[in-house]
């Protein structure tokens, strides 16, 4: 309840939406109507590796499994650039052990279901995955960078397949500070703003122009209607109880156990070859850390997109169950 009022008391006194939540990262960027706002901000990332961006057209986010039984996948932004080249765009809220494998998962499944039938010289369009991450991950990106890529590479460091590239960008590093100085460039003014929106004052904007104050106007909350701020405040609560979930859950003896069970469940039949007590320990671990999440108000749809499970699952974890 105190979070809760916290986090209420911020909404109230702040003109500016929090983009890194689900709601406000779809609104300002997944509406095509902003296109102008998406554009400026990829190509401000990608542009030194991909070249300009001339336009965009965005895709349908929810990418199916084969059967049934393949596991459904939701991106935060998928779009693609004519023909030739499509961009899956992420915003991790949350520290998941098993993210790199997530966002391969993610590229593969926008791989395959782009292969059409009969094509014998499986004619794949360029793929590339954006992925913003509001955490430290010293394993995904070292701790002196703020943007990685990421390609498959031979032992002589020569491309092997230049259709695929992975971008990791570091929020975190721009949490300090609101000097001019850390804004000088647009991928560290795009940095800026994505991760410190909801805290900036009139006085922090009130320089910008073009396409940034066009950002600015839509971050703000006045903006929103009745419906609409209802809809920002759950998501601005979800996005703190996700984060403290995952904290107490990092300090909770249970933690290394669920990280290894949901990674073991990520590979084709589990594992066969772990032992009974350790499955034991891993599925308490597992049911310890969501009852946590279910408790802390977090959904399970926003568990499932979190941890990798399924719904059902989830909601078997939750009720005692490791099948």
């Amino acid at each position: 309840m105190q979070k809760s009022a916290q986090n209420n008391s911020e909404m109230a006194t702040t003109p500016f939406m929090n983009v890194r939540t689900d709601y406000g990262f779809k609104r300002i960027f997944g509406d095509i109507r902003n296109k102008k706002i998406l554009l400026s901000m990829l190509n401000a990332f990608l542009t030194d590796y991909i070249g300009v961006i001339e336009d965009i057209e965005l895709l349908n986010t929810e990418q199916l499994g084969v059967t049934k039984e393949h596991k459904r996948m939701s991106y935060d932004l998928y779009g693609k650039e004519q023909d030739k080249r499509r961009f899956i765009v992420e915003m991790q809220r949350g520290k998941l052990r098993f993210y790199v494998r997530r966002a391969v998962s993610y590229m593969s499944r926008a791989i395959d279901n782009s292969l059409t039938k009969g094509d014998p010289e499986y004619e794949l369009p360029e793929m590339l995955s954006l992925n913003f991450l509001d955490y430290e991950d010293c394993s995904i990106i070292k701790p002196d960078r703020y943007i990685q890529r990421v390609m498959l590479k031979n032992d002589e460091n020569e491309i092997f397949f230049e259709e695929m590239m992975y971008i990791f960008v570091n929020l975190c590093i721009f949490a300090s500070g609101k000097g001019r100085e850390s804004r000088s460039e647009p991928k560290q003014k795009w940095g800026f703003y994505m991760k410190n929106m909801e805290n900036l004052t009139e006085e922090d904007v009130r320089d910008e122009t073009g396409v940034f104050k066009e950002f600015i106007e839509l971050c703000r909350l006045s903006n929103l209607n009745k419906k609409e701020m209802k809809e920002y405040k759950k998501s601005v609560l979800e996005y703190h109880d996700v984060k403290s979930a995952i904290q107490c859950a990092s300090e909770d003896s249970y933690a290394e156990g669920l990280a290894e069970g949901i990674e073991a469940g990520m590979t084709e039949g589990r594992q066969a070859g772990l032992a009974e007590g350790r499955q034991a320990g891993l599925a308490e671990g597992k049911r310890s850390i969501i009852l946590q999440m279910l408790n802390n108000g977090v959904t399970v749809p926003m568990i499932s997109k979190l941890t990798g499970l399924s719904e059902a699952e989830v909601l078997a974890a939750s009720k005692g169950s490791d099948n």
